[in-house]
């Protein structure tokens, strides 16, 4: 079986470029080789800029995110007992100023608020969904992202709670529609949770009732989309890092060494460029200190008798904002470091943060890679390749010749449709289509069908969301068995527990006790250092008697590892009696007729062990960015 890469990208998905994710096999991407991509780059197109004026610069979509916020408890009106059955409950947090406009809207319309709440909720949707993406408003607070959350836990919130009562389409409609920065998810860290719903209910009550504090005052209250996006890239490329200008760099030099030339970008070209695109449009890291820095700039431009001209100006992304941006992106900050050395400055140094904001860049580009490998390939084709360091683990990817995917027309796609919903096969979101994975080639008549028993492989992927199945897949596919030709920068194994492959008949019940003993005898000998290290360190007797009275005791010992007064990054970490894979995929292990059981387990495991070297590749991604380009004294 040949090893080799993903097919070279084609133009025709939204003229994006594709980058590298696999190596060899130069002549398959000879073969696969469509139309030149010269001239794209981190400012190419999008699924809906094709869509905007021709002096207007093309943008990324912003995306239909699913959000669900905490509650609260607020007092319930009578006159809306009736409906509450009918309706979702969920939490917002609003600024208090918001709450008092509210407050004066309810009493104009003599209506309760969860009333209120609903009729201008309704209303606003219904505004936003007829404007372009781009043309929908957001309140200025949502770029800002204020009110500030604490910055401490069991710091005072400025904020207040407001409990929405809807009903679930309206809400999803209003997430829909709303702002979604760069880099926010719907489930994620607090600084990079998005605030959908609580842009929707701030925009729609600004749209009925205008209010201000002492923080919003002199702000343009609403603003576009387009001109939300085009204050947070400045921000962005103001408090950019060495890793991320490093990278939006070596793009720009790509794009002018073929500003002037009709020759092609080569495969190594277009994976910089798209790269450089995803880093800049869909994968900015979040901190305070960006937001302070969106503050700076919206003070800046959306204050004063021009400030609706500046927004315009913001929206329209042009040349002079083009000469802005590069301007911030390319500002020097040799100077800066200079004078933290002299001044012995310790604030905190975001190197990292843009670090893991390039891996995910990387690795997000990789996965566009694998679903087109994946959607087009043939049974002729490639059936393996590795996916490479850093941006992901260095592991090789395995399929059956004969598994396909395919992407129908919606129209067509009834019957694949059923089948996944019958657990036969996996269905995944590709370029605005659903595909379906994995297939046989009807040998009869055109067509395809389920492969015979992925049920109990498809039974694992239950409770993923829609963009976590490739990843599935992925895991899936994953030789645990390859040894590669250079030691990959993680262990790549998948550790089956002692008890579930004894369970299996993998190993006797004795092999299962020495496996057992060997890790109780190493957890013994990590808590005698960690009580060495912590006697070194200097620990009072009372701590290091209680140490000692723990040993043995996993959680008690864990409980006190994590209160100690110096832990200086040293963790208590407890070995787990663990036997080692020794098969390959789990696919393969499906096609040799493995048990349905063994076949549910190993998908899950395989997919949990997969997510777990991802993170772990990301936290050296920020390791690494603070050994090439952290700051020092």
């Amino acid at each position: 079986m040949a090893e080799g890469t993903w097919p070279r990208p084609r133009p025709g998905r939204n003229a994006r470029v594709r980058g590298a994710g696999f190596v060899g096999l130069a002549g398959y991407f000879a073969a696969r080789a469509g139309t030149s991509l010269a001239g794209a780059g981190a400012g190419g197109g999008t699924q809906h800029g094709e869509q905007v004026a021709a002096a207007h610069r093309r943008r990324a979509p912003l995306p239909r995110p699913r959000f669900r916020h905490g509650q609260a408890s607020t007092p319930v009106w009578k006159a809306d007992l009736l409906e509450v059955a009918g309706n979702k409950e969920t939490n917002v947090r609003l600024a208090p100023c918001a709450l008092e406009a509210l407050s004066r809207i309810t009493v104009r319309r003599g209506t309760s608020r969860d009333e209120t709440v609903r009729q201008v909720l309704a209303e606003h949707v219904a505004l936003q969904e007829q404007e372009h993406p781009e043309d929908r408003l957001t309140h200025i607070s949502t770029v800002l992202r204020y009110p500030r959350p604490p910055r401490w836990r069991g710091d005072p919130r400025t904020d207040v709670p407001l409990r929405v009562r809807a009903p679930a389409g309206l809400l999803e409609r209003a997430r829909a529609v709303s702002l979604r920065l760069p880099g926010q998810h719907p489930r994620a860290y607090r600084d990079y949770q998005g605030r959908m719903l609580t842009d929707a209910v701030t925009t729609a009550i600004a749209r009925d009732e205008p209010f201000d504090d002492d923080f919003l005052s002199g702000l343009l209250p609403l603003l576009r989309h387009g001109a939300a996006l085009g204050l947070w890239r400045l921000a962005a490329a103001a408090t950019s890092t060495r890793p991320e200008k490093a990278c939006l760099l070596e793009a720009r030099v790509v794009r002018a060494a073929h500003r002037r030339t009709d020759v092609p970008h080569d495969f190594d070209e277009q994976y910089i460029l798209r790269v450089a695109e995803v880093l800049e449009r869909e994968e900015s890291w979040h901190a305070l200190t960006r937001f302070e820095s969106a503050t700076g700039l919206a003070r800046r431009f959306l204050t004063g008798p021009g400030a609706k001209e500046r927004e315009q100006a913001l929206w329209e992304q042009d040349k002079p904002w083009e000469k802005l941006y590069e301007g911030l992106l390319l500002a020097d900050d040799r100077e800066e470091r200079r004078w933290r050395r002299r001044q012995g400055s310790t604030s905190y140094d975001w190197t990292g943060r843009g670090g893991t904001a390039v891996w995910r860049a990387r690795r997000r580009v990789d996965l566009e890679y694998f679903e087109d490998w994946l959607v087009e390939r043939t049974r002729t084709d490639p059936a393996a390749g590795v996916m490479e360091e850093p941006a992901s683990p260095g592991w090789l990817l395995r399929i059956p010749p004969a598994w396909l995917a395919h992407a129908p027309a919606p129209a067509a796609s009834g019957p694949y449709t059923a089948w996944a919903e019958q657990r036969r096969l996996l269905a995944f979101p590709c370029r605005n289509r659903q595909a379906f994975w994995p297939l046989l080639q009807c040998e009869d008549a055109p067509g395809h069908r389920p492969v015979p028993g992925f049920e109990p492989v498809a039974a694992a992927a239950d409770g993923l969301r829609p963009g976590q199945v490739l990843g599935f897949i992925e895991a899936v596919l994953i030789d645990w068995n390859h040894e590669p030709a250079e030691e990959p920068l993680l262990r790549i194994a998948l550790d089956v527990p002692a008890d579930q492959a004894c369970r299996f008949g993998f190993i006797t019940a004795e092999e299962q006790h020495r496996l057992m003993a060997r890790a109780r005898a190493a957890t013994l000998k990590i808590m005698d250092d960690f009580i060495t290290w912590s006697a070194d360190d200097g620990a009072g007797e009372s701590y290091l008697d209680k140490l000692r009275e723990a040993r043995g005791d996993t959680r008690a010992f864990h409980r006190l590892a994590r209160s100690s007064p110096s832990l200086k990054g040293r963790k208590f970490v407890v070995p787990h009696a663990s036997w080692t894979w020794p098969g390959g995929s789990v696919a393969a292990e499906l096609v040799a007729g493995a048990r349905p059981e063994l076949l549910e387990w190993l998908a899950g495991a395989a997919h949990r062990s997969s997510s777990l070297l991802l993170e772990q590749a990301m936290q050296a991604a920020w390791q690494r960015a603070f050994d090439r380009h952290g700051f020092r004294m």
